[in-house]
């Protein structure tokens, strides 16, 4: 199995392909055909089931009404005044005079017989034990001697005595394809006054009608049982004595019933169908041999088979070109890479079609184009960090010099006793070295307002008294982390926007406190507040412009910042209405730093 397996590994996509197509045909041939065979069989021998309780019911409707109609018939015999003045005969004349009797009787018979062409014979026998008979001789029929008549007529009367409506109907003795029916000779003025007993044997085709040739009922596989269990039609063949005593326990176990099942006789399978009729308890029985049935389906699975091989010759030779054509741009794409593997960037591929493999060669092509395009990048990035670093080198001299140069200044305002020029500058040195000794985004949030300490005192030289700020802050909070000038932006924008706007004493207050595992932060001014939309803009208003050395940013970039160092979840609010004031607030993550450690935040771009 492991060398089938890394065999069938090594081959080319195209052989796998064809190769498990053509499994998968044949696969499908197989269970098509199969079902369609077991459907056909199995369809056949349900409809032929059904069908044939239709036909055995619709037999036996005709059976029932032949067999009430020949009883009636009967009634003219029993209503014949001569045959029953001859049956009740008591004077010695007549019973001296045997020849003329049955010269009448066979008159007064054959006249009977003669209305109906299945009558074979006719046998009348009084309580004295006189028989008279009557037998159609016409085509070489058996010869019924006196004999035979008179045993006839004594068996069934002694049968008749034992059933209850003192009629019979058997197989008869002679064979021959016949029906034996008997009933008692009555008064039909007096109904419990019997003369004797009428014997009467019908061709068996009596109970056969003639349309039902050419169907699947014939008469050598249909027998007539009686309630008793004996063979009234069907006694000469053994196979449906056979058939009779396989099914009889049915039979005995239920009054009226229809049952159709397979029955395997002598190494062969028959279909029995069987109806009981009641009140009269006839069951009729149809046995067809199952290899009636399936002898026309022998064809159809012929040609089930015959098509099944078509349709996996067809199939293969489209299996055939189908994965020759599937594995085209495969391969087409295959040899490109080969090309791109030995450098040649400029090869683009033609796609065949607008399938899989055409999409895939539309993407490689796009591929190839994005990676001539990161090439170019990726020299001009080059190009630009080594212009950047030039420049941040510049940038290490100028604000050297320059806070150099303001400390000179101090020193001189000094000397010219000019305190205010002084603290001013003071404060500019400060925020200057701040900015310049910063090696991450972060320091500690005692540092952050120390910067904004250094940024108030100038803002107030230049506002004076107009605005006054208070600070609210636990000092757990100072040691930790926040990003560089996170509420410098915050309060300039309370000043110029807030104070400045709404010309009367201002108050901004600076607070912080610990939500749980973020520390939030707020600037609140006392200003004239602004509407809900606003904030929307303020957030989204352009980026102020930066000073070199300065870090200078707008509120927009405070709250990029803190959303692209911290997460999605922190960043700016605001909280105001007109005349209320406004809050802005100020989410970050707590980040705890060691005593005397700086955090240093990663980043290539200072």
């Amino acid at each position: 199995m492991r060398k089938l397996r890394n065999l069938f590994g090594s081959m080319l996509i195209r052989t796998k392909i064809l190769i498990s197509n053509l499994i998968l045909i044949v696969l499908m041939a197989v269970a098509v055909g199969s079902l369609a065979i077991y459907a056909a069989r199995h369809y056949t021998e349900i409809q032929t089931r059904d069908l044939t309780r239709q036909l055995v019911h619709q037999a036996s409707d005709n059976i029932e009404y032949r067999a009430k109609e020949w009883v009636g018939s009967t009634v003219d015999l029993l209503a014949n005044s001569r045959l029953k003045s001859m049956m009740a005969v008591e004077s010695s004349a007549e019973l001296d005079n045997p020849a003329s009797n049955r010269l009448r009787a066979n008159t007064l018979l054959s006249e009977f017989a003669n209305n109906n062409e299945h009558v074979r014979a006719v046998i009348v026998r009084n309580t004295r034990g006189t028989v008279y008979w009557w037998e159609n001789r016409d085509g070489g029929a058996g010869q019924l001697s006196e004999q035979d008549a008179a045993k006839m007529a004594a068996d069934s009367e002694a049968k008749i005595k034992g059933s209850g409506p003192q009629l019979l109907w058997l197989s008869s003795p002679r064979g021959e394809d016949e029906i034996l029916f008997a009933r008692a000779f009555i008064d039909l003025s007096n109904v419990s006054r019997s003369y004797g007993v009428i014997v009467v044997l019908l061709d068996s085709r009596y109970f056969w009608n003639p349309n039902a040739a050419g169907s699947l009922i014939v008469r050598e596989n249909m027998a007539i049982i009686s309630g008793s269990g004996d063979l009234i039609m069907g006694e000469s063949y053994p196979k449906l004595r056979e058939a009779a005593a396989r099914t009889a326990e049915v039979r005995n176990h239920a009054a009226a019933f229809a049952d159709s099942r397979i029955v395997k006789m002598n190494g062969s399978s028959y279909l029995i169908t069987q109806e009981k009729r009641s009140p009269d308890g006839w069951t009729i029985l149809n046995m067809i041999p199952m290899s009636q049935l399936f002898g026309k389906i022998r064809l159809l699975q012929l040609v089930i088979a015959l098509a099944s091989i078509a349709a996996v010759i067809v199939s293969a030779i489209i299996a055939v070109y189908l994965s020759k054509s599937t594995t085209r741009g495969i391969k087409l794409l295959e040899r490109t890479m080969r090309r791109v593997e030995d450098g040649d960037f400029g090869i683009r591929i033609k796609p065949a079609g607008t399938d899989e493999a055409g999409v895939l060669a539309l993407r490689f092509n796009t591929m190839l184009d994005r990676i001539d395009e990161l090439i170019t990048t990726v020299y001009k990035e080059r190009m630009e960090k080594q212009q950047a670093e030039f420049s941040v080198l510049l940038a290490q001299i100028n604000p050297h010099f320059l806070y150099n140069t303001l400390g000179t200044i101090r020193w001189y305002a000094r000397m010219k006793q000019q305190p205010e020029i002084e603290r001013m500058t003071a404060a500019l040195i400060g925020l200057l070295k701040s900015s310049i000794r910063k090696t991450s985004e972060w320091h500690t949030l005692r540092e952050e307002l120390q910067d904004i300490a250094r940024y108030i005192e100038l803002q107030q030289i230049g506002y004076g008294d107009a605005f006054t700020v208070s600070y609210d802050f636990d000092e757990s909070l100072l040691s930790f982390q926040v990003l560089h000038l996170t509420l410098q932006p915050l309060v300039e924008n309370a000043i110029l926007h807030g104070i400045e706007m709404s010309k009367a004493s201002g108050l901004i207050t600076i607070r912080g406190r610990r939500a749980a595992n973020r520390l939030v932060l707020e600037v609140e001014d006392n200003g004239k507040g602004m509407e809900e939309e606003c904030f929307a803009k303020l957030l989204a208003a352009d980026r102020r412009t930066s000073y070199p050395g300065l870090h200078s940013i707008g509120i927009r970039g405070v709250n990029e910042r803190i959303r692209l160092y911290a997460g999605e979840e922190f960043g700016l609010s605001y909280r105001s209405g007109p005349g209320k004031g406004t809050t802005a607030i100020v989410t970050l993550p707590i980040i705890e730093s060691e005593k005397g450690d700086e955090v240093h935040a990663e980043s290539d771009d200072r």
